[in-house]
């Protein structure tokens, strides 16, 4: 599918102090058009640079005023939003321990509208890191800028949970056989890190790997699906459409320019 028009979207790798704890960085800067924020196993903390922002919890919802900057716990569903202006976004996205370290237990991501950062974070330092964000003059500066202040909060420097190569297993009982625990044991230690259990944890990270390669016309559902541990292209069907409400054939049909975690609804 073509490029949306005037639709911008970069990412930067984090600092290598952070690395455990920070995926990526990312910039976002569209027509403010009307869609759909697909679920990821990532928390998310976001910076407006421009850009009125309403968000919805479904498609028919009550729309609710976002702010300046917030935080969006890793979500249950799809959620809805757009943008009065031209909507220009920068975000991190954060492992669900790096987060809970960060930021203490988030509110579940069921439907309510994401916090403010200046509710879980000191509101002045908030609106600094906003004022800081909106001076800077280039896609580099800004993502100089953002990854120094996420390197300087030392919760971010811890090393990752030793939960072995939990992208890389199909299944919360092979993670668990694997690191020699019992699955009960598993669950309360990754909970308890990470703020959800494993299982939901590893099927929202095999959801990102579809999203990230469904317009790689290359690969066939059905050999997709066998690498990343579905049962079978049915089975990666029926987990695509109840997490994202869309069908893989229509994530393929996305512009190439799109996050890969944003399904245009306008």
């Amino acid at each position: 599918m073509p490029a949306l028009p005037q639709t911008r979207f970069v990412t930067a790798a984090p600092p290598a102090a952070i690395a455990q704890g920070v995926f990526e960085l990312w910039q976002l800067e569209d027509d403010g058009r009307l869609h759909a924020g697909l679920p990821k196993p990532y928390v998310e903390l976001v910076v407006s640079l421009s850009g009125v922002h309403w968000w919805r919890p479904a498609i028919e919802g009550a729309e609710h005023l976002y702010c300046d900057a917030w935080v969006t716990p890793i979500q249950s569903g799809p959620r809805f939003a757009r943008s009065v202006g031209r909507r220009h976004l920068i975000g991190a996205r954060l492992e669900p321990w790096a987060a809970q370290a960060l930021l203490g237990a988030l509110p579940p991501g069921d439907g309510m509208p994401p916090p403010r950062l200046a509710e879980v974070w000191d509101a002045d330092e908030a609106r600094a890191l906003v004022e800081l964000l909106r001076a800077a003059g280039s896609d580099a500066a800004r993502f100089a800028l953002f990854g120094r202040w996420l390197a300087e909060q030392n919760a971010l420097g811890g090393a990752r949970p030793d939960f072995g190569a939990l992208a890389d297993a199909a299944r919360a009982g092979a993670l668990a056989e694997a690191l020699g625990v019992h699955p009960r044991t598993l669950r309360r230690t990754f909970a308890r890190a990470a703020g959800l259990s494993p299982k939901r944890w590893l099927r929202l990270h095999r959801l990102d790997a579809v999203l990230r390669r469904a317009g790689g016309a290359e690969q066939s559902l059905a050999d997709l699906a066998q690498e990343l541990g579905y049962a079978d292209q049915a089975h990666l069907t029926r987990d695509v459409g109840a997490l994202t409400g869309a069908t893989p054939a229509a994530l393929q049909k996305r512009a190439e320019n799109l996050p890969p975690h944003l399904f245009p609804l306008s």
